[in-house]
C-alpha cells in the first residue's frame, strides 16, 4: 500500500571520528556529496511529500548545492547533538503538516539506502502501524557471534537471532515521536536514535524490517572506500 510520507535528514553532525576536512555528509564521492546520495531515494519516491534537512547554522555547503533548493526541501537549524536536531526538525514539520503522518527519519551519512528497501518500510508502516507510539525501522542483524562484556571479560554470550543492529530510516507518527523526543529532553535522557526515544516513551510496537546490509553509516574515513565501491556496484556512481 502506498501512502504520503514525509522525511528528516539530520544533517548539523560535524562528524569527528571520520576525521576528515568536511563534516561526513559534505564530503564528496564521485560528483556528489554523501548527503545527495541519501536524499536520492527519497526525491526519486513520488509518495514523499516533503524532506526537511537539519543542518548547522551559516552551513555554506549545504546551501551551495543545487539540491538544497528542490521544491520538496525545507531546511532547518539544528542543534549540538542528533537528538536535538531532530526535534528542531520535528518542530519544523508539525507547523505545517498533520499530526498523524508518516515521518521517517534518516542519517544524513547513509548514502546506500536502496529505493526497494525505503518503498518495503513505508508499505509496512502504512499497512501495520495503526496505534500510538509504534515504529518501524531498517535494521540488519549479525552474522558473527554476539557477547557482553565487562572490563574486557565476557559476562554473557547472547542469541544473535535476537539482536537487531538499528540502521535508518526509522518510521513513526509524526506527534508520537515529537512527544518521545520532548520528553527525553525535558527528562535529560540520550538515546542515539528514535527507537530508543519511542520505546522508553510508550513502550509500544516497533518492529525491525531487515534491510541490505550494506545500508551502512559513514563513521570512519575507511567507510567511504566500502561506500565507494558499492556505490558502483549499484551503478550510481
Amino acid at each position: 500500500m502506498s501512502e504520503e510520507y514525509l522525511a528528516l535528514i539530520p544533517a548539523a553532525g560535524v562528524g569527528s571520528r571520520a576525521q576528515l576536512k568536511l563534516a561526513k555528509q559534505f564530503t564528496e564521492i564521485g560528483s556528489k556529496t554523501i548527503i545527495e546520495y541519501a536524499l536520492d531515494p527519497f526525491l526519486a519516491d513520488e509518495n514523499c511529500k516533503k524532506i526537511c534537512v537539519v543542518t548547522q547554522e551559516d552551513n555554506d555547503v549545504w546551501t551551495s548545492l543545487p539540491i538544497s533548493g528542490h521544491e520538496k526541501i525545507v531546511s532547518c537549524i539544528g542543534g549540538e547533538t542528533r537528538m536535538q536536531s531532530v526535534l528542531k526538525g520535528l518542530e519544523n514539520l508539525m507547523e505545517t503538516e498533520e499530526k498523524g503522518s508518516l515521518v521517517a527519519i534518516h542519517d544524513a551519512a547513509r548514502p546506500c539506502l536502496l529505493n526497494s528497501d525505503l518503498k518495503k518500510l513505508i508499505d509496512f508502516a502504512a499497512d501495520e502501524m495503526k496505534d500510538e507510539g509504534q515504529g518501524v525501522f531498517l535494521a540488519h542483524q549479525p552474522p558473527e557471534s554476539v557477547s557482553l562484556g565487562d572490563k574486557n571479560k565476557v559476562t554473557k554470550s547472547l542469541d544473535r537471532s535476537k539482536v537487531w543492529l538499528s540502521a535508518t530510516p526509522q518510521v513513526f507518527f509524526l506527534e508520537d515521536i515529537l512527544k518521545a523526543v520532548e520528553n527525553a529532553k525535558d527528562t535529560d535522557k540520550f538515546f542515539s536514535d528514535e527507537v530508543g526515544a519511542a520505546f522508553s516513551f510508550y513502550k509500544s510496537n516497533i518492529t525491525p524490517i531487515l534491510s541490505d546490509r550494506m545500508n551502512i553509516k559513514v563513521t570512519k574515513k575507511e567507510d567511504l572506500v566500502l561506500v565507494e565501491q558499492y556505490l558502483k556496484l549499484s551503478g550510481r556512481l
